[in-house]
């Protein structure tokens, strides 16, 4: 991840609609080029490979594999950094992921930004049979896994891949940042043991994500890492002149929603502590979708970057 300091301007990036009644080809393709070249930073995918009959009303049925959409979106843009909001790490066999996330970041010139999590949705564990209780320390293996490749370590777990070859290695050095996702104190701790930073949600309520932040703060320097950890928050934003409810939310998530000069007032307050704010633009509509992409990016982005 760029070593920025504090006082540095946030970052800023979009969801792609890869999932749910706006997840087409054609959509997820504008999305990434449009903001590409509005100036946005980054363009972020999510992951699920299957959903629960239960869990239709939120994702919708159509998903597109996460990597694979990172992939295509690497070539038909230029400058925007791929991240993974976030990657289940548990439903991939960890050198195969490894091997595809290394070819990302070569094929993309090294742009590419791993969010990992250990996962939620104990259904869609189970129609994968992958063992749900597990997840935490089967994520905790895998990463060591993952990153033992791309470095080429040889001490501990990593030491059985001494006689195999493992390349391309990423083109980011020593490796593409690892940004741990979820909303929990083992988030954290798994942050400041294995990631470079931090990537929650505003599901978390403010004071909440507040003291979480801190204690980040805090467990980094005790842990004696260098620099300060990335956060990388996932945020709903809605543009509107009408007045929003300030309790309605987005897929369970707070919503930033307002007039453009609201909307920069909130995400440029939150930017006392978030380094990458992680858009989902909410729209209900193509049209929506695209009005909003344009609307953040020519009323919201230029004065939202700039510090006060």
């Amino acid at each position: 991840m760029d070593d920025r300091s504090a006082s540095q301007a946030p970052l800023f990036g979009i969801v792609v609609p890869s999932s749910g009644a706006l997840a087409q080809p054609e959509s997820i393709v504008t999305v990434a080029r449009r903001a590409d070249e509005a100036g946005f930073d980054s363009i972020w995918a999510i992951d699920h490979i299957v959903i629960p009959a239960s869990g239709v009303y939120v994702f919708g049925e159509d998903v597109y594999e996460q990597l694979v959409v990172l992939a295509h979106l690497a070539a038909v843009t230029e400058r925007v950094r791929l991240g993974t909001s976030v990657m289940v790490v548990p439903y991939r066999n960890p050198i195969v992921a490894a091997k595809m996330l290394a070819t990302i970041d070569a094929l993309s010139g090294g742009r590419l930004i791993l969010g990992v999590g250990s996962g939620w949705l104990e259904e869609e564990f189970d129609a994968l049979g992958v063992d749900y209780p597990s997840r935490g320390a089967a994520t905790d293996e895998a990463l060591d896994t993952v990153v033992s490749l791309w470095t080429r370590r040889d001490e501990g777990r990593s030491a059985r891949f001494e006689d195999i070859r493992f390349a391309p290695a990423p083109v980011q050095d020593p490796h593409p940042p690892i940004l741990i996702g979820g909303n929990s104190r083992r988030a954290i701790r798994r942050a400041v043991e294995l990631g470079q930073g931090w990537h929650p949600t505003t599901v978390l309520g403010e004071a909440e994500l507040v003291a979480l932040a801190d204690h980040l703060q805090t467990s980094w320097a005790a842990a004696g890492r260098r620099g300060k950890p990335e956060i990388a928050l996932g945020i709903p934003v809605f543009v509107t002149e009408t007045p929003p409810d300030p309790e309605e939310t987005w897929l369970g998530a707070r919503m930033v929603a307002g007039s453009p000069e609201e909307v920069v007032a909130e995400l440029r307050r939150l930017a006392a502590f978030v380094t990458h704010f992680v858009i989902h633009v909410v729209a209900h509509t193509q049209e929506e979708l695209f009005a909003q992409l344009e609307l953040i990016g020519r009323e919201v982005l230029p004065s939202a970057r700039l510090r006060s």
